[in-house]
């Protein structure tokens, strides 16, 4: 890639910025492969060896990421609807993005479909809804909200960037739960449904989510919006969330196998 500057009020053409954001995501989806993928939890997912209490855990703490992570992305809409105003072919993919997590496949959305992967597991909806998530699981949330809220806008959607990542790990997922535990096609309703909206164009023409991201990042740097507070830059946004979500699962392979409460 081209040495670029990638500062704050240097506009880059389309090819440079995606030069930029194409590296990003390399780098981004090197990191989940390497930290995620390969980590102890989905090694021992993918080889069956992986306790199903483990399943039971992890859900209970990803249903307390989902139910708030959707809504910052609603609130992401508000904050940066003028940027989305200056570029209305961005508007209406994000509206998209937004109901997407909404409606699909009925609402409440996806959040429907975290509860009802849940009860596949075994957990009740009271099981989900009040359990007091693992402090470092909790902590890629909090992560999230802190970027929303005091970070640019560029910060906030580069740490977004690894839901592209989430579209792999869910078909890893779903396979694992196929080939060792199992489940069958109409049990793993979670993993079928990201795998097709992170990765794929779905639902009647709604942009893949990963690719979306890609293209509102793109889209910043175009405009010469690269701002960063000190101590941020693309790349740590980005790759930041990937060792958080390596964190988490780190977390409860910790606590339930080796039994570090």
């Amino acid at each position: 890639m081209k040495a670029t500057s990638i500062e704050l009020g240097v506009k880059l053409s389309p090819e440079e910025a995606k030069a930029h954001i194409d590296a990003l995501f390399e780098a981004l989806l090197q990191r989940a492969e390497r930290k995620v993928t390969n980590g102890r939890f989905m090694t021992e997912l993918r080889a069956g060896r992986l306790p199903r209490e483990a399943l039971k855990v992890f859900w209970q703490n990803w249903y307390g990421f989902v139910a708030e992570i959707n809504n910052l992305i609603q609130c992401a809409y508000q904050f940066h609807l003028p940027f989305f105003k200056r570029h209305p072919d961005l508007l209406g993919p994000f509206a998209d993005k937004v109901a997407d997590e909404l409606i699909h496949p009925k609402p409440p959305g996806h959040i429907q479909v975290v509860i009802e992967q849940g009860e596949v597991f075994g957990l009740r909806e009271e099981d989900m809804v009040y359990y007091e998530m693992l402090p470092e699981c909790r902590a890629l949330l909090e992560w999230h909200r802190g970027v929303l809220h005091e970070g640019t806008m560029i910060e906030f959607w580069a740490s977004i960037a690894w839901e592209e990542y989430v579209g792999h790990w869910s078909g890893q997922f779903r396979q694992a739960l196929l080939t060792r535990y199992g489940f069958n096609e109409q049990q793993v309703p979670y993993f079928t449904t990201h795998e097709e909206a992170d990765l794929y164009e779905h639902e009647g023409g709604i942009m893949g989510h990963g690719e979306f991201n890609r293209a509102v990042l793109q889209r910043i740097l175009e405009d010469g919006r690269a701002d960063f507070r000190p101590g941020f830059s693309l790349h740590y946004a980005a790759l930041t969330s990937v060792d958080l979500f390596a964190l988490f699962h780190d977390r409860v392979y910790a606590y339930v196998v080796e039994g570090r409460a």
